[in-house]
Formats: C-alpha cells, sequence, structure tokens
C-alpha cells in the first residue's frame, strides 16, 4: 500500500456561546460568557484548524486534524500549512503502514526538533493511525496496545472573574457528573505585571472556590506560566494550604516551561502535587523532567509533541516513573477529542480528561466518534477512530482559498 495523496484545508471554526451538549442553563452560559470574556481580554485569537486526508491506491482513507493556537503555540494556519506541504513532499509514495517509518521522514524534515513543525507532524500522525485502524478493522486504541477503558471521566477548565461566578459553574458541571475541575489563574497577572494587590486576588479566587469543593473533586489550579518566580508561588499555595486546604488539589505550571529548577523547588516545600503542561515537549522534555524530580503529573498534549506515537513514549517514560497523566482537549474538534480518548484508554491510570472543547463550537464536518453523558466521554468500537466525514459542511467550513 502507499500514500497517494495528502490534503490539507483550512476550517473556519465559530465558538457556539448560547448553547452546548450539556445544557442551556444560567450555569453554562456564564461559563461560556466568562471564557469569551477572557478570551478577549487577552487579546487571544480563536483556534483555527487544518483537516487533513491521507489517501492510498487502496481506496482507503485516514483523517487527521492540525490544530493552531496563535497565542499559545507561536504560530497560525500559514505555519501550520508550510509544515504540511513540506512532510506531503517527502510522505507520497510511502507506506502509511509503517508508522516508524513515516515519523522517520517527518523528523528528517523537521531537523532535530523544531516546536512548530510539531502540531502538524501530529495532524499526519493522527491520519496515518486512522488508516491503519480501518486497513486492521481495528479501533486506533488497539493499536496503541489496548484499552484500559472505553469510558473515561471528564475535566473541564473554568474561566471566571469571581468566586461567586466559579462556584455556579463549577456546581453546574458537578452536577453533570464531572469529577475534573481546572481553576485558571493568573491572567491579571500577565496582563498587568507582578503586584501585591494581583497576587491577592489570585490567592483569593483559590482559597474562595477550593474550599468550597468536595474533596472528591480534582481540582488542578492552572497559571499557565503566569507567575514567574517559585517563591512567589510558594507564598500563594501556603495561604491556601492555611485558609482553604482541598486533599485533591494540585498545582499546574505556575513558572516558565524551561524553569525546572524552579518547579522542583515548589514541588518540594508544598504538599500538594506539580503538574507540568508546558514544559512536555518531547520525550527528551520529558526525561529532563523526570532528571529534575519536577512533577507528579503532567498535562500531555499529542500535537505539542508530534502525535500518538512519541506521546506513547512518553507515556511509558511516566508509568515507569510514577508520574501521572492527564490529558487536554487540542485539537478542538470532535475527530481531536476523539483521537484524545483513544490515547486515554491506553493509560494505565486515569484521570478525567478534558476532551469536551468540540462542544464550544457551533459546526462540525465530523459524525460518530466520542459520545458525551453525564459526565463520561465513551469510546465507539469502529475501526480506526470511527469518524466520518459530512462532505457538504465540510465544504460550507472550508476557511480559505489555501486548501491544498
Amino acid at each position: 500500500m502507499k500514500i497517494t495523496a495528502i490534503e490539507f484545508l483550512p476550517l473556519r471554526l465559530t465558538i457556539d456561546l448560547p448553547s452546548s451538549p450539556l445544557g442551556t442553563d444560567s450555569s453554562t452560559r456564564e461559563q461560556k460568557d466568562a471564557t469569551a470574556e477572557v478570551l478577549a481580554a487577552q487579546r487571544y485569537a480563536p483556534p483555527e484548524t487544518v483537516f487533513v486526508r491521507i489517501k492510498t491506491d487502496a481506496g482507503i482513507e485516514g483523517l487527521g486534524d492540525g490544530a493552531t493556537l496563535p497565542h499559545y503555540f507561536g504560530h497560525g494556519i500559514g505555519s501550520m500549512l508550510d509544515w504540511l506541504s513540506r512532510f506531503r513532499m517527502v510522505l507520497i509514495g510511502c507506506n502509511p503502514l509503517n508508522i516508524a517509518g513515516i515519523h522517520r521522514e517527518m523528523e528528517a524534515v523537521a531537523s532535530i526538533g523544531v516546536p512548530g513543525c510539531r502540531p502538524a507532524q501530529a495532524a499526519i500522525d493522527m491520519a496515518i493511525y486512522d488508516l491503519v485502524g480501518k486497513v486492521h478493522g481495528c479501533p486506533v486504541y488497539e493499536l496503541l496496545g489496548g484499552a484500559m477503558r472505553t469510558e473515561l471521566e471528564l475535566q473541564t477548565q473554568m474561566h471566571g472573574h469571581s468566586v461567586e461566578q466559579l462556584l455556579g459553574v463549577c456546581e453546574h458541571y458537578i452536577a453533570k457528573g464531572f469529577t475534573g475541575l481546572k481553576l485558571k489563574i493568573g491572567g491579571k497577572i500577565r496582563r498587568e505585571g507582578f503586584s501585591k494587590a494581583a497576587v491577592d486576588e489570585e490567592t483569593d479566587k483559590i482559597v474562595g472556590v477550593a474550599g468550597r469543593l468536595p474533596g472528591t473533586i480534582q481540582v488542578d489550579v492552572d497559571a499557565n506560566q503566569a507567575l514567574g518566580n517559585p517563591k512567589i508561588a510558594i507564598g500563594m499555595f501556603e495561604r491556601v494550604l492555611r485558609e482553604a486546604f482541598h486533599p485533591n488539589l494540585s498545582i499546574e505550571q505556575p513558572l516558565h516551561h524551561l524553569d525546572l529548577v524552579g518547579h522542583a523547588l515548589i514541588r518540594k516545600m508544598l504538599p500538594f502535587p506539580m503538574i507540568l503542561d508546558e514544559s512536555v515537549t518531547s520525550p527528551v522534555a520529558m526525561m529532563q523532567i523526570v532528571r529534575m524530580n519536577a512533577a507528579d503529573r503532567i498535562v500531555l498534549k499529542p500535537n505539542r509533541v508530534g502525535g500518538l506515537w512519541p506521546a506513547r513514549k512518553i507515556i511509558s517514560i511516566c508509568e515507569a516513573n510514577g508520574i501521572g497523566i492527564s490529558l487536554d482537549t487540542m485539537p478542538f474538534t470532535l475527530l481531536g477529542d476523539t483521537m484524545l480518548c483513544h490515547l486515554g484508554a491506553t493509560i494505565k491510570t486515569h484521570y478525567p480528561l478534558d476532551g469536551e472543547g468540540h462542544t464550544f463550537f457551533s459546526k462540525t464536518p465530523f459524525v460518530g466518534g466520542i459520545k458525551l453523558h453525564h459526565g463520561r466521554a465513551q469510546l465507539p468500537n469502529g475501526p480506526g477512530f470511527a469518524v466520518e466525514v459530512d462532505e457538504d459542511q465540510l465544504s460550507k467550513m472550508i476557511a480559505s482559498s489555501e486548501a491544498a
């Protein structure tokens, strides 16, 4: 079997604020309104994605999703299309069943680890796994070694400007069956710089929310690298420890992604588990995290590390060293979240994962995939990702004439 064509189509995603599969009550609207306010205040560009389709001489196709998020990954549709074009040049004529060989060809183009190429590499990787699953008539999780479970608990992200607003949203999702909540902090510090007032405001938010949530709920306090200095982070969470201890609270990425020494210090000084997210860029980066004793758990985004092939290597490193693995929605479509859940099914210790990102968008060209119900994601058992394309809807969502 040979690859005969690789198509990629930039798609226009529209955020759907008024409605959600989770319901249309006031708490859901508050969460979406708060999310929109935060994105606008921080001047975040909306996510963009590129649909990838790999065709073969056997008539079997694989589907992939290349997510871009300019404020987060530092690149957009233009660089995504450029990398996909470069990969296409070396992959036409290759055997798609040789996953290791496909990555070898892409690594030759991507040199020794340019981070900006990884989302495009992951999109190709996703389509390859989907294709191979269809060839063998099995779900992708079987290609990855098999499923520990096919129903996964869900986490969602909490954006908000006030404690009462956040608590209302938290109560809504807990009632919906979610067992994980990610509390976002640090936005004001990122925008305005460090001040005691800003640190106190963020700490008030953690104390006000975490202290009133059930101990069974996983609470990840995510600063997205905003705190900058380990002593600032230690001071913040010492106050949380005194005033609102929560037995299932963890600290996520308080410092710059390269500051493993600082994260190791915070981990040593505080009883809360340390989660690293943006620091996890490759299997080699994961080994540095292990050597520095910098994390108790990681957030693994397959599109940031180059796809499922390197993601499984990172999972093996973590499981061998007693480090937990969380997964976070990205790419943002039904296809992307389904891919994420296939990977989540293979992880030995299950933490609630964020696989509901696709519900925030009003239209999708994809049919099938995971089903969300009562705070759980249920995997299909069809071949590949068990996702099909609505061609009519796809044609309406193409973002520009740059489709290739």
